[in-house]
């Protein structure tokens, strides 16, 4: 039989796990405190996916993702979080900036989220940890170009993801939507030359499936080498190696990868 069972910090976790989910299926919303390191990260959430997959197990699951953020982004670096869903990763890196001793005026996290169900709770949970003069949301979406499109989501869950750009697909997988809506893409060439947003030294790049289009978007950031690194999410079949092809044709070396479930990787570059 597994040892676990015989834990008592594994029913309490059961316990509190369906306590919060007869909480939410009631629509309570629930305000959650997560110790990450030296950092308690609060989000307000308002469905079970929300409080499991992104207040509860975000700094548990994604090991490479909280390397990069622990030993590669620093306190004093500019943070590009492109598919920011609520903001797990975006929040941490806040607090890292807010937290650190030496302070950097030009130091910030852009918060990317083009989906109307995450955007506010995005902002929410900027605002509960009272990171607003560090973390800046914006609700667009990244690609090659500016235009403007549909964008389908999968759900409207608070949390939830794998949502489509154009058309109601994700990772290569059709989909029935849930809701349409307009969204604004733009490329990251474009995005940076607009002279009021900083440069990114740190870029991490999570939208099931649109990876290969914002990297084709990329080519001037991706040549600037005050870009230190890039934390991306690549589905194997979809890349088919290009997204790494590029990526390592730009000086960049994968220093770490991590299998998400089936064929899909975490992969983390850093500057040559």
């Amino acid at each position: 039989m597994n040892r676990k069972y015989f834990q008592p910090s594994a029913y309490l976790r059961k316990v509190r796990f369906t306590i919060a989910k007869v909480l939410l299926l009631l629509k309570i919303p629930l305000k959650v405190r997560t110790r990450v390191d030296s950092a308690v990260i609060a989000f307000v959430t308002t469905s079970y996916t929300e409080y499991v997959l992104r207040a509860r197990e975000s700094f548990r699951r994604e090991e490479v993702t909280m390397y990069w953020l622990r030993n590669i982004v620093n306190p004093t670096d500019v943070v590009y979080d492109i598919g920011a869903n609520v903001g797990p990763y975006s929040l941490y890196a806040g607090h890292k900036i807010k937290t650190a001793k030496k302070k950097e005026k030009r130091a910030v996290v852009y918060a990317f989220e083009p989906a109307f169900s995450n955007f506010f709770p995005l902002c929410r949970n900027i605002e509960a940890n009272e990171l607003n003069d560090i973390v800046v949301p914006f609700p667009l979406a990244l690609g090659k170009d500016r235009h403007e499109t549909d964008f389908f989501l999968r759900t409207t869950i608070t949390g939830d993801a794998m949502h489509g750009v154009t058309q109601p697909s994700s990772e290569g997988r059709e989909f029935e939507p849930k809701f349409r809506q307009g969204i604004g893409v733009t490329s990251l060439d474009k995005f940076v030359q607009n002279g009021s947003v900083k440069f990114p030294n740190h870029i991490k790049i999570d939208v099931d499936g649109s990876e290969l289009d914002i990297i084709h978007g990329a080519d001037q950031v991706l040549r600037d080498f005050r870009l230190k690194s890039i934390m991306i999410e690549v589905n194997a079949d979809l890349s088919q190696g290009k997204i790494e092809e590029i990526i390592t044709g730009h000086n960049f070396v994968e220093e770490m990868v991590e299998w998400m479930g089936k064929n899909t990787f975490n992969k983390l570059y850093v500057r040559r």
